[in-house]
């Protein structure tokens, strides 16, 4: 009877520890799901935030543009002062891109992975 009740024991611990082995398997696999579905809608919110800011930009500039060029008596000075400027601006980003850039987006990554 011993040798039985030790088998039975046995048999559940052993289908236990299969049960809880499965149900790990699954809350891993559930935890990387959401993690990677919360990195894609943090990054789809961040690429529509880029593109109305981007587009609001594109039209500032044209209107800057225009603006400066009615005030210098020739609208190609105002697009060339337009154009100077976010010439100068984007060798500011190229030259700080790793600072203002690359670490943020790379910080976004870990925070949202390793929440």
């Amino acid at each position: 009877m011993a040798s039985d009740e030790k088998l039975n024991v046995l048999e559940s611990l052993s289908r236990q520890i299969g049960e809880y082995a499965s149900t790990r398997g699954e809350l891993l696999k559930l935890t990387a799901v959401a993690k990677a579905s919360e990195l894609v809608s943090s990054t789809a919110e961040h690429v529509a935030v880029y593109l109305i800011a981007s587009r609001t930009v594109l039209l500032l500039s044209i209107a800057a543009g225009f603006l400066l060029g009615e005030w210098l008596g020739r609208y190609s000075y105002g697009f060339f002062i337009v154009t100077a400027v976010f010439a100068i601006a984007g060798i500011v980003v190229y030259f700080q891109r790793s600072k203002w850039v690359k670490d943020p987006v790379a910080r976004l990554v870990i925070t949202k992975v390793l929440e």
